[in-house]
């Protein structure tokens, strides 16, 4: 890794005369005699540093020489590194770590673009529409214009209605005047009113409105990410790739609209404000690099990334080597970047694995899944509290049976009806769903194949177990070719993951990045889940702690013990464009809201959560060796927080970790930030 030049040498005489440590271990060779040693630029005195290198030592002083770290130890050792113009700063006893690494965070989203947003607040289908409402007023859209609404709560709210009884038309009383599109804070899901379904068009091609007739042919393929009601039309909920039907995809997602370059100077003072100092950003095009290149250029850049490129946007197999061989020259092109690395991908071995149990029938999860998901019965309303589960279709029975030999013949809403009066359930729930994968097998192979030979770092989305346990096989099939290359291989998410895939991924070494914050229980969200995959006896039995799910949900602590690198990523702006690094480390500690512990047996201890934050993000960046740790020789990426979370993690406050503010943070070896009281 390169480091600029920034700064001029300025040497004093001083007589060491006891205290300090040899440079090889955390300073200079202890002496007696005058000697010549350079000043620092910065020195921070009094501080708890926890310096997580190998022993996880402890050190109270760090000295900062151009842009590297000079001196780890005492304070009266870091004082002989004190000179005319030598910039200090004293900690009064605060804790010290190496500069946090966020290593799935889609950088050009932790601001919002101008543009409605319904920032993740659990409304029902009732409280939406006059939010929208307004929005369409102050944004002045005129009628046949798009209204685009982001941070939607996909998972929390949308309670129905006799009126509303779903989003689509919920979005239909906002306005059939313009098309409307809400796109979920999860970055996979979406809801469209009906002018927006009306104006779908097949990619590259013409307009032909989604319903249950396009859905049965033209949009074949897209159906599995379309809620359709009863009758087959469709409800609204349209996710992952059958947004693309409506609107470019990431651009609106992600706010890639206007001057990205000068929303990356908004952005990078909250970064800094973090502590965060390394970012991979999982989701980039040219456009963003050349962004983030900007920003370089301008000399306040206070992070360095890596960037993890996309698919092509046709994923066939003939598209892939072409494809790297692109991506190939535009790492060249970023060849000489100190803090740009264009060396990674990211690949969508899947989607998201929540269904929708407010509608009827209740739309299953799309990520595919080893076994086939089970089929819920779900009654009452939750505007009084009655919503219950009340068991499951038997897909064995006779009248499961009848369906499947003849689903076109329920197809029809008097069809349907006729059988939902006699069952207490729908005919589409009679047919098994195990899910899709985002890609095909053999593309998502080769993709791994192709971009490992070609010196990519490869990063995968795979949330559920069976996209889990394909590029578990792929990346072991490939590891010696990215051990020869010395790239790194990632999972992203590993939200379900069969005991197999765990022992392996362990064995494999591979690095894991989670979302720490998801790791605690929400209830609403686990209703969208469970039910499908576990079979309940009731929502009250919800957290039972046995079940093939709530045994293998985020199995942090069993893959670090079989040997996996585990590692932060916020995914920000998901659940919130906030990146919060210290909500998540408690998280990792915690998994809780206080009365129920998800998972308790995968807790991390405090060691561990700061390694996954620290050191093992810089291994899966593959600059450790110059990051990751408060160490001589290494560069200085520091922050100084104002709780200690040791002693915060032994404590019956563990809670409070979550409360944590930066006070301080040195990148690249100068202050990019510093909490003053109007920060309060």
């Amino acid at each position: 890794m390169k480091l600029p030049q920034r700064f001029a040498h300025r040497p004093v005489v001083i007589t060491l005369l006891t205290g300090l440590l040899s440079l090889a271990g955390c300073g200079r060779e202890d002496s007696s005699e005058s000697v010549a040693v350079e000043a620092a630029d910065l020195v921070l005195l009094n501080g708890f540093v926890y310096t997580v290198d190998t022993e996880n030592s402890t050190a109270e002083a760090v000295a900062i020489d151009e842009g590297r770290i000079v001196f780890v130890g005492s304070n009266d050792g870091a004082s002989a590194f004190i000179g005319e113009g030598t910039e200090q700063r004293d900690l009064g006893g605060q804790m010290v770590l190496p500069g946090l690494h966020d290593m799935h965070i889609h950088a050009l989203a932790v601001v919002a673009p101008e543009r409605c947003e319904l920032q993740s607040k659990p409304l029902s289908l009732e409280a939406m529409v006059p939010v929208l409402e307004a929005c369409i007023d102050r944004f002045e859209i005129a009628p046949g214009d798009w209204l685009v609404a982001g941070q939607w709560s996909f998972s929390a709210g949308n309670q129905p209605g006799a009126d509303l009884p779903t989003i689509r038309a919920a979005l239909d009383a906002v306005s059939r005047d313009h098309p409307i599109i809400i796109y979920g804070d999860d970055g996979h899901h979406a809801a469209a009113n009906s002018a927006a379904l009306a104006r779908a068009a097949i990619p590259g091609g013409e307009t032909v409105p989604i319903s249950a007739e396009s859905l049965a042919t033209t949009y074949a393929g897209y159906a599995p990410y379309i809620e359709v009601d009863a009758t087959g039309e469709p409800a609204g909920g349209i996710h992952e790739s059958a947004r693309g039907l409506l609107r470019p995809i990431w651009v609106d997602v992600l706010g890639l609209e206007g001057d990205l370059a000068e929303r990356l100077q908004e952005i990078g003072p909250i970064l800094a404000a973090r502590g965060i100092t390394t970012i991979q950003d999982p989701l980039v095009y040219a456009n963003m690099l050349e962004a983030y290149a900007h920003y370089e250029a301008s000399g306040t850049m206070p992070f360095r990334v890596r960037a993890a490129m996309m698919t092509p946007s046709a994923a066939t197999l003939e598209n892939i080597a072409p494809h790297i061989a692109e991506l190939a020259e535009v790492r060249k092109r970023y060849a000489d970047s100190d803090y740009i690395h264009a060396d990674g991908v990211k690949l969508f071995a899947d989607a998201v694995l929540e269904g929708n149990p407010l509608i009827n029938p209740p739309s299953n999860p799309v990520a595919a899944v080893l076994d086939k998901f089970k089929q819920p019965i779900f009654s009452g309303s939750l505007e009084d509290d009655t919503f219950e589960l009340t068991g499951y279709v038997d897909q064995e029975s006779a009248e499961c049976a009848v369906v499947q030999q003849s689903p076109e013949a329920y197809k029809s809403a008097e069809a349907a009806g006729r059988f939902f009066d006699k069952f207490g359930f729908y005919p589409k729930q009679c047919i098994p769903n195990s899910g899709v994968l985002e890609h095909s097998e053999d593309f998502i192979r080769q993709y791994i194949s192709a971009a490992t030979e070609a010196g990519f770092h490869v990063h995968v989305h795979a949330l559920s177990d069976k996209a889990v346990r394909i590029a578990v096989d792929e990346l072991a099939s490939v590891k010696p070719i990215a051990d020869r290359f010395g790239v790194s291989q990632s999972l992203a998410h590993l939200q379900l993951v069969h005991p197999q895939e765990q022992q392996r991924i362990g064995e494999l070494g591979l690095a894991t990045v989670f979302t720490f914050n998801w790791t605690g229980p929400f209830f609403p969200y686990e209703v969208s889940v469970r039910p499908f995959i576990d079979e309940l006896d009731g929502l009250e039995d919800m957290y039972r702690p046995d079940g093939y799910y709530i045994e293998n949900l985020y199995t942090a602590r069993t893959l670090q013990d079989n040997g996996a690198l585990i590692v932060h990523g916020s995914d920000a702006p998901v659940g919130g464009r906030d990146p919060v690094p210290f909500i998540n480390l408690m998280y990792s500690l915690y998994r809780s809201d206080g009365d129920v512990v998800l998972n308790a047996d995968e807790r991390l201890d405090i060691e561990s959560a700061i390694e996954a934050f620290t050191i093992n993000g810089a291994k899966l960046f593959g600059h450790d060796d110059e990051l990751g740790s408060i160490e001589v020789g290494k560069i200085a990426d520091i922050i100084a927080i104002d709780q200690n979370l040791l002693a915060l993690a032994q404590s019956d406050d563990i809670e409070r970790i979550a409360d944590t503010q930066v006070l301080l943070t040195v990148f690249d070896g100068r202050i990019v930030y510093e909490r003053s009281a109007n920060d309060q």
